[in-house]
């Protein structure tokens, strides 16, 4: 084997043997676990609120037809700019009886990039407020734990799996993590955007 390949692998076998250390794997799977569940649940009171409320294949025209949709997208950019604690799953729904839902999807998805950027200025700003980044530090502990143990890989474990990325964001951005990994990282929350949105749309 050359030396530069077996200089890659020897690399390769020091971080998964960190990443196994410090528990990545172990976190990716009990999540993957959590969004099964979800799923499950979900499933479930699809078909309670299917059989005795609504149909839930009316839910998105309703929605559509009642709700404005300017006003929908500002609110979902407010949302994923700041705690991100609302489901983007709902807004996917949202979109799937629009005339090219995909495409809707893809908005979606880059209104959420967008607002990860605006979550890492505002925790910026936090972090030059020493009492406010005190009080951060401390509800927000574990996150940042595993942002200084995982780095990168915990930013796109956060676009992709159920963990608010809004947060994640802002703690990057308190902790003066280089903003321009975070705009090629953010292409991750596109893609879990369309991810989802297939699985939502079969399932509905």
């Amino acid at each position: 084997m050359p030396k530069s390949n077996r200089n890659i692998f020897n690399s390769f076998k020091t971080y998964q043997r960190y990443y196994r250390f410090t528990g990545l794997y172990s976190f990716i799977l009990s999540n993957i676990v959590k969004i099964l569940i979800t799923i499950l649940i979900i499933a479930v009171l699809a078909i309670l609120i299917n059989s005795y409320v609504i149909k839930v294949s009316e839910i998105p025209a309703f929605l559509i037809k009642n709700f404005p949709l300017p006003a929908i997208l500002i609110f979902f950019l407010l949302s994923e700019s700041f705690l991100g604690v609302i489901p983007p799953d709902i807004f996917i729904l949202w979109v799937s009886e629009m005339k090219f839902p995909y495409l809707m999807v893809g908005l979606l998805g880059f209104i959420s990039y967008v607002g990860g950027f605006n979550a890492y200025f505002i925790g910026s700003l936090i972090g030059k407020i020493p009492k406010i980044k005190n009080k951060v530090e401390k509800i927000y502990a574990n996150h940042i734990d595993k942002i200084n143990k995982w780095g990168s890989i915990f930013i796109v474990i956060s676009a992709l799996l159920p963990i608010p990325y809004a947060i994640v964001c802002s703690l990057v951005g308190m902790m003066k993590y280089p903003f321009y990994k975070l705009t090629y990282l953010g292409f991750f929350r596109i893609a879990r955007f369309y991810l989802y949105a297939w699985a939502i749309f079969i399932i509905f």
